[in-house]
């Protein structure tokens, strides 16, 4: 049974919406973009945050009593719910002993699979903007499941990487390990919210980790990409971390990382857009900085399980 009664916060309150710019801030120059991004949303609703915070953060952990495992993160707008099922007996089709696969696999199976709620999982915004447009320029509306289904299967794969390190397989035997997260709201950082989702399931449900998984993720906001010097580039990039879907569709780089944050060991690192070395790095550096946050914030949530663990935006110099 659940440990506590469990209710979403800020579940009336809708997304927020895109406002025209400011007349007086030039968003061509790195000190329009400071002063556009300055006051980030915090994710509650009343308070904002600066380019090195955290959104609000609510973790909780038993929300399902049919489950082995179960947890609810909320970064700001992002809601993710997950629930663990097992170690359980595999059968041969379980292990991958397939007619053209006849290797036998010893240890367990890792199963991770991520959805999105229908009708209320993806913001309308992005679901037009994810659309394939045809040769017309017509969005063809029958395609957009279709489009999810790749972004699903796309983040639970790379879902299944992160946490495969921080398990050991080899001693779960001839079992099966099934992790199903669904996404009730999307609004930026959906992987990293998995990585935490999943990771508090799974110490919820009794197995054994090598250390949690914690993610983040950087946003690089860029005005001169064309530039040839790294100094004259860098001094106009904007790092913002853990950001909304409207900053992740405005960003010029996106960087992701997950952890094992007392061992010290990356088990996930991705990279796109075009950004320099320094730039690459600072993102890098910031993300991980996210991570050991992020990680202070989930011990809490599995020493004190009789409370929510609410944290307010977190900033990091």
């Amino acid at each position: 049974m659940p440990l506590t009664a469990t209710a979403l916060t800020n579940c009336y309150v809708p997304l927020p919406v895109v406002v025209e710019e400011e007349k007086d801030v030039d968003s061509t120059t790195s000190d329009g973009l400071w002063k556009k991004k300055k006051e980030r949303s915090a994710g509650d609703g009343k308070t904002s945050r600066d380019c090195q915070s955290l959104r609000y953060l609510s973790l909780d952990r038993s929300v399902l009593s049919t489950t082995d495992g179960s947890s609810l993160v909320e970064m700001g707008h992002t809601k993710i719910m997950c629930s663990v099922h097992g170690p359980r007996p595999a059968a041969s089709s379980s292990l991958g002993m397939s007619s053209k696969n006849k290797e036998f696999h010893a240890g367990g199976v890792l199963n991770c699979e991520i959805r999105f709620a229908p009708g209320f999982g993806i913001r309308p915004e992005s679901r037009v903007l994810n659309s394939p447009i045809n040769l017309d320029g017509i969005n063809n509306n029958n395609s957009n499941s279709n489009s999810n289904s790749l972004q699903e299967t796309e983040l639970s794969a790379r879902l299944k990487d992160a946490l495969s390190c921080a398990i050991p397989l080899e001693i779960l035997q001839k079992s099966v390990l099934d992790v199903y997260i669904l996404v009730l709201q999307a609004d930026g950082s959906i992987f990293p919210a998995s990585v935490t989702a999943a990771t508090l399931a799974l110490a919820d449900a009794g197995v054994e980790l090598y250390d949690l998984v914690s993610s983040c993720q950087v946003a690089v906001l860029q005005t001169n990409a064309d530039s040839t010097d790294d100094n004259n580039a860098n001094a106009s990039d904007l790092l913002l971390l853990d950001p909304s879907e409207e900053e992740t569709q405005q960003a010029d780089g996106i960087v992701t990382l997950a952890m094992l944050s007392n061992l010290k060991e990356v088990t996930f690192w991705d990279q796109t857009g075009r950004l320099s070395d320094t730039t690459s790095s600072q993102a890098l550096d910031l993300c991980r900085d996210g991570c050991l946050a992020m990680h202070k914030f989930m011990r809490n949530c599995l020493i004190i399980p009789t409370k929510h663990s609410n944290h307010a935006a977190n900033t990091f110099s």
